[in-house]
């Protein structure tokens, strides 16, 4: 590919994208090691801006919160950033994700572009509309993820992103061979394969300690021609290699300089070659892998593709279910089909977010959200679904990540069981036969589950396990009043009644539909309303609203 000579003055390319608005620029400062931080937090110094001593930058790694006792399956809690949530403190994350570019620059590529992107494994990915991310949403579920268990713990039950979860929210396939660790390559041989010369990368400061900025990579790309650049160019097989460079720097493998290895680029050469990598498994690990860094403290830059996060909580979680932008069932990815938050107001309230989820009950999670879509997980998932009750590690460039299956079979078959503690959760990519079975099928874990019980026995089980609510009550929460905290609380108690509700009166709508067409139409005049049984509504739970009655106990809470 041959660069067209670069304009010193006056505008960019009208194909240039301009600054995703979700973009938040990572810095240093978050790969200062915990230690550092806690030691800062100790000291009284003018970094220090609270009485306990937490520096206030947004990017800082969370310090030590002392007196966060842990529980027999989650340990350093004081180190989690569930902490921030405890002292009501936000929870400021960086999000190095720039989706939008990517979408752009493919919306006004050529036909025949478009056409070699859609063959390669990322193809059906590129199909999905951008969502306008709830940065407060992204934050509230990062405060409940643990790698421990590479799972989300809420208050009524663990759920897991499962690998089928990721297929079809995304349309990226798990197949393929697992990627190796990336061999550095210099930028005479990346040049190359970008069809640039090193003389222009150079000049461009485009190459930084074996990696290309995705600023100069965008630059490339919005100077090409990509609206006509066809399969008899030149230029198309470098083209789409920086194409692909850029969506894997820009979505999955980001990096805190918004950079991206160049050493992706020898799995493009041949450029058939890309297609033969389990991209698929290794993007999925990325996920695992920087939620763990994120809610450990490793730094506040959320480096993994986090919209992924909204798509799964749009599927499993009802508070957080948009309206449907498709109504077709059969969509594919199915992401494609929610619409972006009709709220800008609800998108900026972390305690909204954080409430939600610290009162979720199993009335509120949708726990198998695909499973009438059986005949489109084997025609489209190739075989996703044998992952759900296995114990599968996937391969991260080099480290792997689980997925335990066996704590989160009621996502499988909608059956509660206890599992077995979780195993040490930072394997080694080994070359053996044991680790060869775990990335390609895992292996079965009937031995680490427990026969099925009901929710209650598995709730008082996991209470005793798991983190738990983690918000403090509202009358007790700085700047909230007595009157209004009791309010909110009282809204909260009212909510299954009001979901019941809800549930009973649209059963009767539809019911008074049906009814009515039949009448209407008079097809069969023998329907009388002697005949026409009563609706049955579901029994209101004895629920209490008295708020002078409570009124001792929340001062007692108080």
């Amino acid at each position: 590919m041959v660069r067209p000579k670069r304009m010193r003055s006056g505008g960019s390319s009208s194909a240039r994208p301009e600054q995703d608005e979700d973009y938040v620029p990572p810095t240093d400062v978050e790969e200062h090691p915990i230690e550092s931080s806690r030691a800062s937090a100790s000291s009284s110094g003018a970094g220090a801006s609270s009485s306990r001593g937490r520096r206030r930058s947004g990017l800082d790694p969370v310090p030590e919160v002392l007196g966060v006792p842990d529980t027999p399956l989650l340990k350093g809690l004081g180190e989690h950033i569930s902490a921030l949530c405890r002292n009501q403190e936000d929870t400021h994350l960086g999000l190095a994700c720039t989706w939008k570019n990517v979408l752009t620059f493919y919306q006004v590529a050529s036909p025949a572009l478009r056409d070699a992107l859609g063959r390669t494994p990322l193809g059906s990915f590129l199909t999905i509309p951008r969502i306008q991310s709830d940065r407060r949403l992204i934050a509230a579920l990062c405060e409940r993820w643990f790698g421990d268990t590479n799972t989300f713990h809420f208050p009524c039950c663990e759920l897991a992103i499962t690998p089928l979860d990721f297929v079809m929210l995304t349309g990226i396939q798990i197949v393929g061979e697992v990627i190796p660790p990336l061999p550095d390559i210099s930028m005479d041989q990346a040049a190359a394969l970008m069809g640039v010369s090193p003389a222009i990368v150079a000049s461009d400061s485009g190459w930084e300690a074996g990696k290309v900025k995705l600023s100069w990579l965008g630059s490339i790309l919005g100077e090409v021609a990509l609206a006509v650049i066809d399969l008899d160019s030149p230029a198309f097989t470098s083209t789409l290699r920086v194409f692909l460079l850029f969506i894997l720097g820009s979505c999955f493998f980001m990096t805190d300089r918004s950079c991206v290895d160049s050493s992706f680029l020898s799995l493009m050469d041949p450029i058939d070659r890309f297609d033969t990598f389990d991209w698929g498994g290794a993007i999925y690990a990325s996920i695992l892998a920087g939620l763990s860094r994120v809610s450990r403290g490793g730094g506040r830059s959320a480096r993994f593709f986090y919209p992924f996060l909204e798509m799964w909580a749009h599927e499993y979680l009802d508070p957080f279910r948009p309206t449907l932008r498709i109504p077709d069932m059969t969509s594919f990815p199915r992401s494609s089909r929610w619409s972006a938050p009709c709220s800008k107001v609800d998108s900026h309230l972390l305690d909204k977010a954080r409430e939600e989820l610290d009162r979720l009950t199993m009335r509120r999670v949708t726990l198998r959200p695909f499973v009438d879509l059986e005949d489109m997980i084997r025609l489209l998932c190739r075989g996703a679904r044998r992952f759900l009750g296995r114990r599968v590690a996937f391969s991260y460039l080099g480290t792997c990540e689980y997925f335990l299956g066996e704590r989160v079979l009621h996502q499988c078959d909608g059956e509660f069981r206890i599992p077995l503690p979780p195993p040490e959760m930072t394997p080694i990519l080994d070359h053996d036969a044991f680790m060869g079975e775990m990335r390609t099928a895992g292996v079965p874990i009937h031995h680490l589950a427990g026969e099925v019980v009901t929710h209650s026995f598995y709730l008082s089980w996991f209470r005793g396990v798991s983190i738990g609510p983690i918000m403090r009550p509202f009358s007790t929460r700085p700047g909230a009043t007595e009157v209004g905290g009791k309010l909110v609380e009282k809204y909260f108690q009212m909510r299954p009644l009001l979901a019941i509700l809800e549930e009973d009166n649209r059963a009767l709508t539809e019911e008074n539909a049906r009814l009515r067409g039949r009448c209407a139409t008079f097809e069969d005049p023998s329907v009388t309303l002697a005949e026409i049984p009563p609706h049955q509504c579901r029994p209101r739970p004895d629920l209490s609203f008295d708020f002078d009655a409570d009124s001792a106990q929340d001062d007692d809470e108080d």
